[in-house]
């Protein structure tokens, strides 16, 4: 985060964790009102306790809410909240997967963020980039995930030097040993190297980015447009953007 900390503090993602309200007269027409009732008291009972940090308890409150309406996106996004909060960043992952579900798209983009933020602090680099692109697929204009994916994108760029070291050092030392092969050995094909795939589904680094430079594109275009909408002929700057 900017302006903040010092040096580490650019390693932290942007963090935007509120919890959600539930009114009972939003929770549909599937469930009956008590439970719709009870869900959204203990819901917005543990986002009380959240605020005031007492994460266990809001947890059981969440829990509990869940118990009477399970299943609910806005649920396992706050639980997920709580989690992440608690450190517990590998099952907030999967609570906020399950809120992505959300016919809500605020929700399901906030959703999408939170997890990303969630892999970052588990160094799952590549994952929070795909997280970060889709959050802002769905949300172009979100600055703080376009921060937290510059910063994922450097961390995997860092990440990527570092497991190459041992690599280097490795064929450092092969080459300055002696050759030992018997004499007309052919080297072993199927032992060449080949560059890692992304697996399914999985954004490479470099579409990433230029998705990320994409988007960057857009704004100072839109706003070389507001520019030329709003400043009068005869004053516009000679130099364009």
């Amino acid at each position: 985060m900017r302006g903040r900390g010092g040096p580490n503090a650019r390693r932290r993602p942007a963090r935007r964790a509120l919890p959600v309200v539930l009114l009972a007269t939003l929770l549909g027409t599937t469930t009956t009102p008590a439970s719709a009732d009870s869900a959204a008291s203990r819901n917005n009972e543990g986002n009380r306790l959240y605020k005031q940090k007492r994460f266990d308890d809001a947890l059981k409150m969440y829990t509990d809410a869940q118990a009477a309406r399970p299943g609910l996106p806005e649920l396992h996004y706050n639980i997920g909240n709580v989690l992440y909060r608690k450190g517990q960043f590998d099952k907030a992952v999967e609570e906020y997967m399950k809120s992505q579900s959300s016919t809500d798209k605020a929700l399901g983009q906030a959703a999408l963020y939170n997890r990303g933020n969630a892999l970052l602090m588990q160094k799952h680099f590549q994952d929070a980039v795909n997280a970060y692109v889709q959050a802002l697929r769905s949300r172009p204009d979100d600055a703080d995930a376009k921060r937290n994916l510059e910063l994922a994108l450097r961390l995997l760029e860092e990440q990527k030097k570092q497991q190459n070291q041992p690599q280097d050092n490795q064929q450092k030392e092969q080459k300055e040993k002696p050759q030992s092969s018997p004499q007309g050995a052919q080297p072993d094909q199927g032992q060449a190297k080949k560059a890692p795939q992304p697996r399914p589904g999985q954004m490479s680094e470099e579409e990433a980015r230029r998705i990320l430079e994409a988007l960057r594109d857009e704004e100072k275009e839109g706003l070389k447009k507001h520019i030329q909408a709003t400043v009068p002929q005869d004053h516009r700057p000679d130099k364009d953007w």
